[in-house]
């Protein structure tokens, strides 16, 4: 017959514990992993202050901070990098380059309503992201997860970029579900090659009202760097990737501005190493509404959203 003393059993809860302790904090280790992120608190900024106001098409630099934990976002500990990384953001083969009021049909630092004509001009890196994920679901910083944190919309620096409906105002362009109209490219270049990017995309959506007959319409966007693909990491059910893994785009109809009812939000991982240079495709799409790009008296809609990218320590 097998038999145990009462200080034998004691020895073995204890290691029992000690290995279930050990364990906890591999999990939970797993669980907080480091990031670079764009930053814009006022004390870190990846952005050198005084920060410009748009609407501009000039090329945007923004740099990287360490963040320990920040998969996590348990504790926010920015610290400059010690070999400087940093990313540019800038628009080639614009389709629209001579926009009333507007300079270019893409632009940073602008968005509808300081007139019935002009757009408002806004700081083209800012985090005013008229959203607060509050359910912690949409968007995360980390490649490895955990999904739905790491993204801290009050400290990540977003990007802020305007498609102007007005040159399709201008040409009468057909708003069915089914057009889609090219605006040019977006690019973003790392001075030094990095791995696994994430992509965090803030408010592809906006609508037009006018005599209660409503029109909506979304960017969406299409890697075109080979040998790369798109992974959603989180989002609502509005982003969608196709079957390519290139193609971000809108899902649903009705099409609006908001995170939580009609604009695409989320984010998206470029798996690969050795990434020095990403390069999209921008598109907006009608949702086929019964409204208007605009009017005459009234021609500053277009598609404000933001972008912020990420990614794991390097």
């Amino acid at each position: 017959m097998l038999t145990y003393s009462l200080s034998s059993l004691r020895v073995v809860f204890f290691f029992a514990m000690i290995a279930a302790s050990t364990g906890a904090a591999r999990s939970q280790g797993a669980n907080a992993l480091s990031t670079y992120e764009l930053v814009q608190d006022g004390v870190n900024n990846s952005y050198q202050q005084p920060v410009p106001k748009g609407p501009t098409s000039i090329p945007q630099t923004l740099a990287f901070f360490y963040n320990k934990n920040g998969s996590t976002d348990e504790g926010i500990y920015f610290q400059k990098l010690k070999s400087g990384l940093s990313v540019t953001f800038s628009f080639d083969d614009q389709t629209y380059i001579n926009v009333p009021q507007h300079v270019t049909g893409m632009t940073f630092g602008a968005a509808s309503g300081a007139s019935s004509t002009h757009v408002r001009s806004v700081p083209v890196i800012n985090t005013n992201y008229y959203y607060a994920d509050t359910a912690r679901k949409i968007f995360t910083a980390h490649p490895e997860g955990p999904v739905g944190r790491g993204v801290n919309l009050f400290m990540n620096a977003g990007l802020q970029v305007f498609l102007s409906a007005k040159p399709l105002l201008t040409t009468n362009a057909a708003k069915s579900d089914t057009s889609r109209y090219y605006y040019g490219k977006l690019r973003m270049k790392f001075n030094k090659p990095v791995n696994d990017p994430v992509i965090s995309f803030i408010g592809l959506g906006a609508t037009t009202n006018f005599s209660d007959k409503r029109l909506g319409f979304a960017t969406e966007l299409e890697l075109q760097t080979p040998s790369l693909a798109v992974t959603k990491l989180s989002g609502n059910d509005e982003m969608q990737i196709d079957m390519t893994k290139t193609k971000i785009l809108h899902s649903k109809t009705p099409i609006t501005g908001n995170c939580d009812n009609g604009a695409a939000c989320g984010s998206v991982l470029i798996k690969g190493s050795q990434i020095s240079t990403l390069v999209f495709n921008v598109y907006l799409r009608p949702d086929g509404g019964p409204g208007v790009w605009g009017t005459e008296k009234v021609s500053n809609s277009g598609d404000m959203w933001h972008l912020t990218v990420s990614l794991p320590e390097q």
